[in-house]
C-alpha cells in the first residue's frame, strides 16, 4: 500500500474544491487521485518521475499540481480550511509568531528562465548563505502553530525585511470574507529587533514581542518584554520541524519560486487537514 495518502475523512474536506471539468477533450483525471501524487511528492521528496503508478502517471499529476498552482485551486482550498478554523474560533487573535529559515537548494533548483510571469520574482528566490545555495521560507503561524502565511527569499535575505510584506499579506477570512483583526501581540527573536519594527507594529495596534539585543538598554524601548507570551514562541520552530519532515520543503528541488511556493500551500494543507481529523 502506497504512504501518504488522503484519508476519506480528509478527501470529505476538500472534494468540493477542485474546479469542474471542462466539458470536452480528453477525460478528466480523478483529482483525488491528483490530490495523493502530490502528496506523495510533498512528503517523499522523490522525483516526479518516480510517482508510483499504482498512484497516478506522474506527468498528470504534474499538470494538474502546476494548474491547480497557477489557476488558485491550492491557495482557495487553504483559505477555505483557514475560514473553517477562524470560524471555530480556533486560530488564536491574542499572539502570533514569526520567524526564518534557510533551506538547501539543489543542483536542479537553479537555471529557471525568464519567463515574463509577474508572481515570478528575478532571482527565483534563490542566493547563497551560509549554509549554501538556498532559499529563506519567512513563516507566520498562530499560538497553537496554524501556518497564516509564508514568503520566500533568496537564504542570504534578513528575517527583518520581510515582516511588513508577511503581515500585509495575511489573508485570514472567515466563510463569509471577513478578515479578522490584526492580533494583540507578534513575538519574533533578536533577529527583529529594529527601532522601525517596534514603529511599525505599534502604529497597527500590535504589540512587539522582541528581545533586546545584549547592547543595549531594555528600558529604552516603548514597551515592556512580555516573557510569559515569548516562552510561546517556540511554536513557530515547531512548526518549521514539521514543515521540514516534507522532504519537498526541507530541501528544493523546485526551479521556480512559484512551484515552491505551491509545495508550501499544500504542505499547509495537509497540515489542516491532519489537525481537523486525527
Amino acid at each position: 500500500m502506497v504512504r501518504h495518502r488522503l484519508t476519506d475523512d480528509q478527501w470529505e474536506l476538500i472534494c468540493s474544491l477542485f474546479p469542474e471539468p471542462a466539458a470536452t477533450g480528453r477525460p478528466p483525471a480523478n483529482p483525488r487521485d491528483m490530490m495523493d501524487g502530490i502528496l506523495w511528492i510533498l512528503r517523499s521528496g522523490a522525483p516526479w518521475r518516480d510517482l508510483p503508478e499504482e498512484i497516478a502517471n506522474w506527468s498528470t499529476v504534474w499538470d494538474y499540481f502546476d494548474r491547480w498552482n497557477s489557476d488558485g485551486t491550492l491557495a482557495r482550498i487553504l483559505q477555505t480550511l483557514v475560514a473553517s478554523h477562524v470560524d471555530c474560533g480556533e486560530i488564536d487573535k491574542e499572539l502570533w509568531m514569526i520567524d526564518g529559515t534557510v533551506v538547501r537548494a539543489a543542483r536542479c533548483a537553479a537555471g529557471g528562465g525568464k519567463e515574463n510571469d509577474p508572481e515570478e520574482p528575478d532571482d527565483h528566490a534563490l542566493g547563497r548563505s551560509r549554509g549554501g545555495f538556498s532559499t529563506k521560507i519567512h513563516l507566520l503561524c498562530d499560538r497553537h502553530g496554524h501556518p497564516l502565511a509564508a514568503r520566500l527569499t533568496p537564504g542570504q535575505a534578513h528575517e527583518s525585511g520581510s515582516l511588513e510584506a508577511l503581515l500585509e499579506g495575511v489573508e485570514v477570512t472567515d466563510h463569509d470574507g471577513n478578515p479578522m483583526p490584526r492580533p494583540e501581540k507578534l513575538a519574533g527573536d533578536k533577529g527583529y529587533r529594529a527601532q522601525w519594527i517596534d514603529e511599525y507594529l505599534m502604529s497597527h495596534g500590535i504589540q512587539p514581542v522582541i528581545p533586546s539585543k545584549a547592547n543595549e538598554d531594555r528600558s529604552a524601548r516603548p514597551v515592556p518584554f512580555d516573557r510569559e507570551s515569548y516562552r510561546a514562541r517556540n511554536i513557530v520552530e515547531r512548526l518549521i520541524g514539521w514543515l521540514k519532515e516534507c522532504r519537498r520543503i526541507l530541501t528544493r528541488f523546485e526551479k521556480t519560486a512559484k512551484n515552491f511556493a505551491g509545495m508550501l500551500t499544500v504542505s499547509f494543507i495537509h497540515r489542516y487537514l491532519r489537525l481537523m481529523t486525527d
